[in-house]
């Protein structure tokens, strides 16, 4: 249902699918709410699954890509909300069985620094019933983002903070997954799932 254009990054794509739907087959999801969603991908994915989905995307036209992709898939249980999250809107986030956060949160540390990208992912993690699937932009990223150093390596540094951000969690590692810098070279990424225990 999506453009071809979106093809450039389906490798990458289609690999996290892959790990997540186990995951999500495991722990009987119900619900989910689909953080920066782009145009749509893991929202349509999840709908065909059978699992009603909102697509939360703030730019303008990624959120109007995924309405159209949505409607194009024919899905009645996908929804697109247009919202940009900030630390004061966060709490709009609605509670679900999982919560998809996927290449967003450097974006919530460039934009509002670590501590309140912390708390943003605490507020997230407090909407949601299941489980959280997780990456981020890691090493690759150039200095503007503000990222931490992700010492000793980044899958490390990432369990450690997802399971101290995240109470009552077991952080298990996906795998690595292809990506793009911000030049548009490619990477790996880290892939968690932090399950509520």
């Amino acid at each position: 249902s999506l453009p071809a254009r979106s093809a450039t990054r389906g490798t990458g794509s289609e690999s996290r699918w892959e790990a997540i739907l186990p995951v999500v087959s495991q722990q009987h999801v119900e619900s989910a709410v689909d953080i920066g969603a782009c145009e749509g991908y893991f929202s349509i994915e999840l709908g065909r699954s059978g699992v009603p989905t909102i697509a939360l995307e703030g730019y303008p036209s990624n959120y109007r890509t995924a309405m159209y992709a949505v409607r194009r898939s024919g899905l009645d249980n996908v929804g697109v909300l247009a919202l940009e999250l900030t630390p004061e809107n966060v709490v709009a986030v609605p509670t679900a069985d999982a919560m998809l956060c996927l290449s967003v949160w450097h974006h919530l540390v460039r934009n509002h620094g670590l501590p309140n990208a912390t708390e943003m992912m605490q507020t997230i993690w407090d909407r949601t019933a299941k489980v959280l699937f997780f990456d981020t932009g890691e090493d690759e990223m150039t200095p503007d983002y503000g990222l931490p150093e992700l010492a000793p390596d980044a899958r490390s540094w990432l369990t450690d903070y997802l399971a101290e951000t995240c109470e009552g969690s077991r952080v298990e590692h996906l795998g690595m997954h292809a990506a793009f810098d911000p030049s548009g070279r490619p990477c790996e990424r880290n892939l968690f799932a932090v399950i509520r225990v």
